[in-house]
């Protein structure tokens, strides 16, 4: 028996990284689980394979999550392959999260927030809508940051939309009240997204950060995983954190409590 049997979930952007890693931990546990991303590939398609071969339902779902209308279009998709939806992980982003000051435009602003904020918000409402229908309640995950807590140089735009989303789930959990739908975000610290190697890929987590590279800024004296961020989604949309609603959890390595970060 696992804590997600008989449950069906959307991950955003997890091709490799945080939202593979995320995908497999809640197939690993019973879930069906369509991967979403933007990239069409090997790649994204070995994920879905990968949650097929845990004796669950795996499938790859394309489009752009950034505006209503892909967002729409890969919950259609989802819904016809799987019939209902219990689980939103919202956790796509773009490659260049870090620019200077006075070399954003508006493009880069619009596209930061069109993705990370105003995507995830339009997500969760498609998602919610779905989840009141069925009548089941369900669990949306957003992927906040440890920039949404402190400021460093060049990091201004993601770092608003990051906390944007802790904001948004507050609201979140009092819009939906009564409908036995949490929301909640997780805010990653220093997580390695490399993927594992090729000959042994059936597994969570690729290689992890040099410890030394990051022993001065976080107090677990390391970096995190996929698997770090994965087992506190499990937590929070298993039974396990069914009272868990609006917050959220770093998962940093205390890197915030020292009140230092490190890109």
């Amino acid at each position: 028996m696992g804590l997600l049997d008989g449950k069906k979930a959307l991950v955003t952007g997890a091709r490799k990284g945080i939202g593979r890693g995320i995908a497999l931990t809640l197939a690993n546990e019973g879930a069906d689980v369509g991967i979403n991303d933007i990239v069409d590939d090997e790649t994204s398609h070995r994920a879905a394979e990968l949650v097929s071969s845990r004796g669950v339902s795996g499938t790859f779902h394309s489009g752009d999550v950034s505006t209503i209308e892909g967002f729409n279009s890969v919950i259609d998709s989802f819904m016809a392959d799987h019939g209902q939806i219990d689980i939103l992980v919202n956790n796509a982003i773009f490659p260049d999260q870090q620019r200077s000051f006075f070399e954003v435009d508006e493009a880069y602003w619009d596209r930061m927030m069109d993705l990370s904020l105003k995507g995830y918000f339009f997500g969760a409402q498609r998602a919610a809508k779905e989840m009141i229908a069925a009548g089941k309640g369900g669990s949306i995950v957003c992927l906040s940051s440890v920039h949404s807590y402190v400021a460093m140089p060049g990091w201004t735009p993601y770092g608003v939309a990051k906390m944007g989303l802790r904001r948004m789930v507050k609201g979140l959990a009092a819009d939906l009240a009564g409908h036995n739908i949490n929301a909640n975000c997780i805010a990653p610290g220093a997580i390695s997204n490399r993927l594992p190697d090729a000959y042994d890929d059936d597994v969570v987590d690729g290689a992890p950060h040099d410890p030394e590279s990051l022993r001065f800024f976080v107090p677990a004296q390391k970096g995190g995983l996929p698997s770090d961020i994965a087992n506190a989604v499990l937590y929070l949309t298993s039974d396990l954190g069914q009272y868990v609603n609006g917050e959220t959890i770093l998962v940093d390595g205390g890197m915030i409590a020292a009140r230092q970060i490190h890109d």
